[in-house]
């Protein structure tokens, strides 16, 4: 079943439609939260609540074809909402994720790491670029997203959207060249 199909079921009120997609979508969706809140509790919070705002307003979706994009949109927009209602000192449980040495490393008192300052950096950086991310060219966008978030192979994207392995690489080095240029853009210019 397509993402038009998926949808038109939803707004049928068919839940098992709403399940599959559910299914199809919740790593991209849980990937994108998690890389914004930097908590498995709060993301698993805040991953039910975007799939309680997608079913409330599915009616919304003006382009079927770019349902990942919405979803991307509806999980950014909620994880940005929570971060500025929360207390940015919080604890990163990406720390389970690091090697060793970079467990280590992270726990030495560095002085700048430890200022509001960096904090404050770090989620204006995270900030900008998931809005870098939003800004890409629609068919871009969603297989950066299904590369990156959703962790699909070159080839797993090739078969979901019918394209070929050059065409998928190629949206890729397109996204990421993008993304490259935004940030640059964006960095030289709070810099001077």
């Amino acid at each position: 079943m397509n993402d038009r199909q998926l949808i038109e079921k939803i707004l049928a009120h068919n839940d098992q439609a709403f399940s599959i997609l559910v299914e199809k979508h919740k790593k991209m969706v849980y990937a994108t939260i998690f890389r914004i809140v930097r908590n498995k509790s709060d993301a698993e919070d805040l991953f039910q609540e975007v799939f309680l705002k997608v079913y409330s307003s599915a009616y919304q979706l003006r382009n079927q074809e770019d349902l990942s994009g919405w979803l991307f949109k509806i999980a950014y927009n909620k994880s940005i909402s929570f971060l500025r209602k929360k207390n940015p000192a919080k604890a990163n449980p990406e720390e389970a994720k690091k090697s060793p040495l970079q467990m280590v490393l992270s726990h030495i008192n560095y002085a700048e790491k430890e200022t509001q300052d960096w904090k404050m950096e770090q989620d204006e950086a995270r900030v900008m670029l998931f809005s870098a991310i939003d800004r890409l060219p629609e068919m871009q966008k969603k297989v950066l997203l299904m590369h990156k978030f959703e962790e699909y192979s070159h080839n797993e994207i090739c078969l979901k959207l019918n394209l070929s392995q050059a065409a998928v690489e190629s949206l890729i080095y397109r996204a990421m060249f993008s993304l490259r240029k935004f940030c640059h853009a964006h960095f030289t210019k709070h810099l001077k």
